[in-house]
């Protein structure tokens, strides 16, 4: 049945879509994805209790990301044990607060939605504070695509591919050390100031946690291979155990976790040449990015269905993707166009989409 299904599918006609303004496929496909969203609501009741769900999303993955850390530092599990736990569980918290950005949980009640961002924030510590990123994220859905979009230039969309965009995408400091001289040209919003008062305290912390333990493990590496010229202070050793400890229950995990949606995010997001809601995402679902995925919540698969439909939850995302994703494909989303990397991410010439 999945295999006619899929031929079926296949066999719909390029010009059906080409007859069709960018406009319409777009409310095409916003017809499909909150049909299936009504279907299952409408069959699991529990879905109504949106805000509940939200709160124990977050409360249930802070408390799971302490656990896995206790059962690390008791020596119950091993470090890649808990670095993957904690990236997944990071990546579930990063979702919860995109859904709050959105206004998805307790819009009436202020207090426990900051309970929740400052929650997703200290647990997520090298990410900007929450409520700078609902601004920002506002305004990527306002100009997606464009030069005024602050939120997805600063983990290099657009730019050329190369060295200077790898290290972007890595590391959120060298991001900004690359673009804001750029942005504060091109995008009237972005000030650093507000982005250096957004960064405090938490990725001010998670920062000097995270070079510490670089430089100071590369410094411990480089003296053993060199024959120890140097005598290492025994004060110094403590220091070490303390941010290896940290770098495998917080600093690493959220290491990963970052990385990985900088990268799918950048990459699935064109820039330049985008005229319309139509033209601003594709679907990235390759089984070569399951690695990414998992450590970003299959934001390459469904964060397209988003930009379509704003006012759903991450775990409803999910599960209308398998029945959205061959409507965007019979509309003209473009699926794993990996090519766009090393276009600067410009949709250039359109060809038929691969389905």
């Amino acid at each position: 049945m999945i295999a006619i299904a899929e031929r079926a599918t296949a066999q719909v006609p390029t010009k059906l879509y080409q007859k069709l303004s960018p406009r319409e496929r777009s409310k095409k496909i916003m017809k499909w994805i909150r049909f299936r969203d009504r279907k299952l609501r409408n069959k699991f009741q529990f879905l109504k209790h949106q805000d509940g769900i939200g709160l124990g999303i977050t409360l249930g993955s802070a408390v799971g990301m302490i656990l896995f850390a206790g059962l690390y530092i008791a020596g119950i599990i091993p470090a890649w044990t808990c670095i993957v736990v904690n990236g997944v569980l990071a990546s579930i918290l990063h979702e919860v607060e995109h859904d709050l950005i959105h206004n998805l949980y307790y819009k009436d009640n202020l207090k426990i939605q900051n309970f929740m961002f400052w929650t997703v924030w200290i647990f997520r510590g090298n990410t900007v504070s929450p409520w700078y990123r609902r601004m920002i994220h506002t305004l990527h859905h306002k100009v997606s695509g464009h030069k005024e979009d602050i939120e997805e230039r600063l983990i290099g969309n657009g730019m050329k591919f190369g060295l200077k965009r790898f290290i972007t995408m890595m590391d959120g400091n060298m991001s900004f050390l690359f673009q804001s001289h750029i942005l504060r040209k091109e995008a009237p919003k972005f000030k650093r100031s507000e982005i250096t008062r957004s960064s405090w305290p938490y990725l001010v912390i998670y920062y000097h946690l995270w070079y510490n333990f670089l430089f100071i493990n590369l410094f411990y590496i480089g003296n053993e291979l060199l024959g120890k010229p140097v005598e290492v202070p025994t004060w110094l050793d403590p220091i070490r155990n303390f941010l290896n400890i940290a770098a495998v229950v917080y600093t690493i995990p959220n290491w990963i976790r970052q990385t990985s949606i900088q990268i799918v995010s950048s990459n699935m997001h064109y820039y330049g040449d985008v005229n319309g809601l139509h033209d601003q995402t594709q679907v990235l679902n390759r089984w070569f990015l399951f690695p990414l995925h998992l450590f970003c919540f299959n934001f390459g698969s469904t964060h397209g269905i988003h930009h379509f439909v704003v006012n759903q939850p991450f775990y409803l995302r999910q599960a209308v993707a398998p029945f959205v994703h061959p409507a965007m494909k019979r509309y003209g989303i473009r699926f794993n166009d990996f090519g766009s990397i090393f276009r600067g991410n410009r949709l250039g010439v359109l060809k038929p989409v691969e389905v």
